[in-house]
């Protein structure tokens, strides 16, 4: 067995912390495009601008934290 450290488990941690976060960003950006867009369905069109706005979020984010 090998020991879990405490970095370890830091590490374990932060990255399920961030995979939650990318998964609420994902839920929450469909939910609005939904609202807010003019989407019938999750199409080409839809992934395309999905992808779009996920990177803008990110970006949004990053500026937001490093102000």
């Amino acid at each position: 067995m090998s020991k879990v450290t405490p970095q370890r488990i830091i590490d374990k941690v932060v990255d399920e912390t961030v995979d939650t976060i990318i998964d609420n960003i994902d839920e929450v950006l469909v939910d609005y495009m939904y609202e807010y867009g003019d989407y019938e369905e999750s199409d080409n069109k839809f992934f395309d601008e999905k992808e779009e706005l996920f990177s803008s979020v990110i970006t949004e984010l990053y500026n937001r934290i490093n102000k």
